[in-house]
């Protein structure tokens, strides 16, 4: 026993040195063999930059009400928006005005283009929108408009996107409340520019398609503060009207912005024409200016005017509380198209990375029409305009004493016909008895 315990002692002593060795010999150092591998890194090339947009409100008077919402709502926002993507990425608007001239506008994108800002919200009115639209496409910049709607503006692969509806569709919504109230008989009086234009010229098409006759075409330069003589041209034509139909059945058109508060005044000196129902378009809807020097004349010949409706939404709600707290007046579908342009702007430059004008442009149409905001779904055409939409029929109407915004109705633009609301109601909730289409009986 002891000895064949030795024995093994011995070769395992053996076996073990063997190993030893073979573990030594095949455990040596080796040389190192060098792998290649590629990989990806996420570069931002927009990280820790600041990107500026250019601004221009059409007049001054739109100054006191849209600064505050662009720096207390939209910027804000816009930054914050980008922050929880994310992105250390700053996003500035520098604010211009146009002064109510298509000229100055020019001057304003040119300035904008010298500082080396290409993405513009501006355009506002379609006179001032044709007047840059050259120089937008020959100089690579992005015009983007939230309330120009003509369609002689209306061309595909421009450098002009609009996030509203054009007249194509406007027009055809005015003729509509027109007859649906019971005008058989209408004068117009329109600013002289494009805008305008484009919606008389399809507006002569369109009324008397339904059994409507168009009496005259009043037509004013847009720097005219002086009415008297159109009214008079006015008054003669309502005169012979009025026998012929009734007044009940002759209505005035009026295609204007601002100057609707002198119109009005004006107006009040010839009688029949004062006393027939005024309607209007977007250029008329929801006019503060009206309402604070003319409420009286307001209240009197309502100026029903179609403007698009905004889809009611969370995102909607959202934007009119906060706008409406800050500047204590209601916004209107614009308001939400600007909200929404500069949302569009900013998730496409994040997107892709760049500043290239070109290069977003090409993305925005394919962007909007996956884009819901606060004016609703942002779909553009191919041409690059917004797709059709309802539009609400405003007016105005003094409720105890005080004088409000008034919605009377609604064009309904899937099925192309108007609901006279039998209650009106105001954007801060107080209501009126709604109107009475006389019809056509």
């Amino acid at each position: 026993m002891e000895r064949t315990a030795l024995v093994l002692a011995v070769v395992l002593l053996i076996v073990g040195l063997g190993i030893g060795v073979g573990v030594g010999r095949y455990t040596a150092p080796v040389k190192e063999k060098v792998v290649e591998k590629t990989v990806t890194v996420e570069v931002r090339p927009l990280e820790g930059k600041t990107i500026q947009f250019g601004d221009i409100v059409a007049s001054t008077v739109a100054l006191e009400t849209y600064t505050p919402i662009l720096e207390k709502v939209i910027v804000p926002d816009i930054n914050k928006y980008a922050e929880l993507l994310g992105y250390d990425v700053t996003f500035e608007a520098l604010l211009d005005d146009a002064q109510a001239q298509a000229a100055i506008h020019l001057e304003k994108v040119q300035s904008f283009k010298a500082m080396g800002v290409n993405f513009l919200i501006c355009g506002r009115w379609s006179s001032q929108a044709q007047s840059a639209l050259s120089y937008v496409n020959e100089n690579d910049m992005i015009m983007f408009s939230p309330s120009s709607t003509s369609p002689l503006l209306w061309i595909e692969g421009d450098r002009l996107f609009r996030m509203c509806p054009n007249d194509m569709v406007q027009a055809p919504a005015i003729a509509e409340m027109l007859w649906s109230w019971g005008i058989e008989a209408v004068i117009v009086i329109q600013r002289g520019d494009p805008w305008a234009d484009g919606i008389y010229n399809i507006l002569e098409k369109e009324f008397p398609a339904r059994g409507g006759e168009i009496l005259a075409r009043v037509r004013y330069a847009t720097e005219v503060t002086e009415f008297s003589s159109y009214l008079n041209q006015m008054e003669e034509v309502a005169k012979a009207a009025v026998e012929k139909y009734g007044a009940e059945h002759v209505g005035i058109e009026a295609i204007s912005f601002s100057e609707i508060v002198t119109i009005l005044t004006q107006a009040k000196d010839y009688p029949t024409i004062y006393n027939l129902m005024w309607f209007g378009s977007d250029g008329t809807a929801m006019t503060q200016q009206l309402i604070d020097d003319a409420p009286d004349h307001a209240d009197h010949c309502k100026v029903l005017s179609t403007l698009a409706a905004p889809a009611e939404s969370p995102k909607w709600t959202y934007l009119y509380d906060k706008c409406y707290e800050l500047i204590n007046m209601p916004v209107s579908f614009y308001t939400a198209c600007t909200y929404d342009i500069y949302f569009a702007y900013v998730h496409i430059i994040l997107e892709e990375q760049t500043t290239d004008p070109t290069e977003i442009a090409d993305h925005i149409i394919p962007y909007c029409y996956d884009l819901f905001g606060s004016s609703g779904w942002c779909r553009l055409d191919e041409k690059g305009d917004r797709y059709a939409a309802n539009y609400d029929i405003w007016g105005y109407a003094i409720i105890d004493g005080k004088c409000y915004n008034t919605k009377f109705g609604l064009y309904d633009g899937t099925t192309a016909k108007v609901t006279w609301y039998k209650t009106a109601i105001t954007p801060e909730g107080e209501t009126t008895e709604g109107l009475t289409p006389p019809g056509h009986g």
